[in-house]
């Protein structure tokens, strides 16, 4: 038998080839790093910020509020404050249950990152800023503007914010009531909490949560288990007095809540059934003095004047368990027990959705631009990462394709912050005229002049836009941050240490926003109940009043003619369809109604900044927008336009017209 070779023959086609390699092998650390994308400052990089900037500020007003959005946009991209999202992310809160000797302590924690954060968005005036009202009707716009450029890096310090500002507008509502009659100690309470709520020093400011959630449903509020009773006289030996030393409610509330967020605030906002099951709307101080041991002699706070040192216990209540959450991890949000938790009944008696409704309109402006806030970061790390990332040769800046679908999710981006942001507007004006001072009105007329409303109406405007901003926004977002996270490959998915390119953080935590204070069907419910509702009528003119004004305008110019007639019929559409069905039928659809004046919403203001201002770029941008619904209403796409155009544009659309990127790499 043959033995077997102990060589193998070189294959011809490998006689030519080189015995060694010209360059040594790839190793962990040798052979090719990407170059980081380099993030910049949004007020100064995003051109769908500027532009809102632009359209809805006065140029007087951009010249004062541009030294603090410029810095602001500097200090949330900074080291320190992005070592602090990566320390509130890589360590959420917890429950100590119990001491060291095993008695029982129910001890939220929080990371130190988390609470460098509250402070520092409270130093800057995230809340304070709209109480402030140094700017009158835009002072709301100059809140939310510097919301936008925190919102990615607050580590989801801006949820308790969020229920801060409501409580402090609900209390602001309640103080000011001439329909209810407040006694001294009711007056004295709710104006110390205002003080806090709006304060910008850490060490005296208070956030707030917001429970309304039950085992029952989120935004099912009528079958509330939760019960309150007028319960003036108080147990022996049991604590009378919050931790600020004033009277405890004489309400007493018992019942459990689902979902609370914000555990870690000093005063909450509460749903809960009277004994005739009236709902109700309560406030209630988080904390109570622990009373003094009765004999001089004894241990504990015997002796101490009420001061920083007296203990303090919560009041009346037990936190179950903490949330495991998808997203927003670094946010304690909690299962509580209330058990005789003290509180004060906030307007009469079975009112409370009215009431609390206050806090839900702010909230829900709150998480449109947390929506809009992530999403913009999001986008702001893909157009960094093209400048940076080559395939087959060519930076991604310079691949047509992808220019193309970073270009269609820029167009989608704007049209939907001009939405948030014309809520923000409408919120501003409604606000100031209803200070009904002579300074606020003349304030309130020239911001709603500016809008194209008056503001009769704006408050109609606003109660339609809020449900269909916070609906829209939120689903756009989540969808937009997966697009971004595609645009990096692989390292999109990454959960990153790095708090600077984590979109999937970005992303994880936006899911919350579409469910947060009503799903999309919730919201969707509550457009119908607002059409087909008593004031359903104002409301429609509102709209029609507004368009009137604005679209009216393009009826006579050439250029917008055909925009504006899509607008019409997308419009008449809708009024024909609220018109002729009922509520239960319009419900069916209320998704597709949501979508429609939203459309119709972004296609005006978008509109309107290219008509005002003679932008190119915002020109293009409005006319896409509109062609997503122009085949329905006879606009013809620009089918015949030579693809170059379209790749030049969709990078002026991405990068803007300013220096650098923009001219230069707008021509291929």
């Amino acid at each position: 038998m043959a033995k077997p070779s102990t060589s193998t023959s070189i294959p011809a086609w490998l006689k030519d080839e080189p015995t060694t390699h010209p360059t040594p092998p790839s190793s962990s650390r040798d052979g090719f790093f990407q170059p980081p994308p380099k993030l910049q400052n949004s007020f100064h990089e995003d051109e769908a910020y500027k532009r809102v900037f632009s359209f809805y500020i006065p140029p007087p007003l951009q010249t004062d509020l541009t030294p603090d959005l410029s810095r602001f946009g500097d200090l949330v991209l900074a080291p320190t404050t992005l070592a602090q999202t990566a320390s509130a992310e890589l360590h959420p809160p917890y429950l100590r249950a119990f001491d060291t000797w095993g008695r029982p302590s129910n001890t939220l924690v929080t990371s130190e990152g988390w609470r460098k954060l509250q402070d520092l968005g409270i130093r800057e005036g995230i809340v304070a800023i709209a109480y402030e009202n140094q700017y009158g009707a835009y002072s709301r716009l100059y809140q939310f503007l510097k919301y936008h450029l925190w919102a990615p890096s607050s580590a989801g310090v801006t949820c308790p914010s969020g229920m801060t500002d409501g409580a402090a507008r609900l209390l602001a509502t309640q103080l000011a009531r001439v329909d209810i009659q407040l006694d001294e100690t009711e007056r004295k309470v709710f104006e110390a909490a205002y003080t806090h709520l709006t304060s910008r020093d850490p060490k005296e400011s208070w956030t707030s949560g917001q429970w309304m959630t039950e085992r029952q449903g989120g935004s099912d509020v009528r079958n509330t288990e939760t019960q309150a009773t007028f319960s003036p006289s108080f147990a022996q030996g049991a604590s009378t007095l919050d931790a600020d030393g004033l009277p405890l409610g004489a309400w007493s509330v018992s019942g459990f809540k689902w979902f609370s967020s914000a555990t870690d605030s000093q005063m909450t906002i509460l749903l809960a059934k009277t004994p005739s099951g009236a709902l109700s709307a309560y406030f209630a101080p988080m904390r109570r003095r622990i009373p003094s041991p009765p004999f001089p002699h004894a241990t504990g706070t015997a002796g101490l004047e009420p001061d920083s040192q007296t203990e303090t216990e919560l009041n009346g209540i037990t936190i179950q368990r903490l949330k495991s959450k998808l997203g927003t991890r670094p946010v304690p949000t909690a299962e509580l027990v209330l058990s005789d938790t003290r509180a004060y009944l906030l307007g009469a008696p079975g009112q409370g959705v009215k009431i609390i409704s206050t806090l839900l309109n702010i909230t829900r402006i709150h998480n449109s631009i947390q929506a809009m806030g992530s999403w913009g970061r999001g986008l702001a790390i893909s157009r960094a990462f093209t400048l940076v990332r080559k395939v087959r040769g060519r930076l991604l800046v310079d691949v047509p394709g992808h220019m193309r679908t970073l270009a269609g999710e820029s167009v989608e981006f704007r049209g939907m912050l001009h939405l948030a942001f014309f809520c923000v507007a409408l919120l501003g004006v409604t606000e100031t005229t209803a200070l009904s001072t002579q300074g606020s009105a003349t304030s309130a007329a020239v911001a709603a002049e500016q809008l194209c409303v008056d503001t009769d109406s704006a408050p109609y405007l606003l109660r339609l836009l809020t449900p269909i901003s916070k609906a829209l926004t939120a689903r756009a977002a989540i969808a937009g941050l997966a697009e971004c996270m595609e645009s990096l490959g692989g390292v999109g998915y990454l959960e990153n240490e790095d708090p600077e390119f984590n979109i999937a953080r970005l992303y994880r935590d936006a899911n919350v926003l579409s469910i947060w204070e009503g799903t999309t069907n919730v919201m969707a419910d509550d457009v119908v109940r607002v059409l087909k509702g008593r004031n359903g009528g104002q409301v429609v003119e509102a709209v029609k009043a507004w368009l009137d004004k604005t679209v009216g305008a393009w009826e006579s110019m050439e250029e917008w003619r055909a925009q504006a007639a899509v607008v019409r019929i997308v419009w008449e559409e809708i009024v024909e369809k609220v018109r002729r069905s009922s509520a239960d039928e319009l419900k069916v659809r209320g998704r597709d109604l949501v979508g429609g004046i939203g459309w119709i919403v972004g296609a005006v203001l978008l509109g309107e900044d290219a008509r005002r201002y003679g932008d190119e770029v915002a020109g293009e941008v409005a006319k896409r927008w509109v062609a997503r619904r122009g085949v329905e209403g006879g606009l013809e796409e620009d089918e015949g336009r030579d693809w170059r155009v379209d790749a030049s544009w969709d990078r002026r659309i991405v990068f803007g017209d300013g220096e650098g990127v923009g001219r230069e790499r707008a021509r291929l």
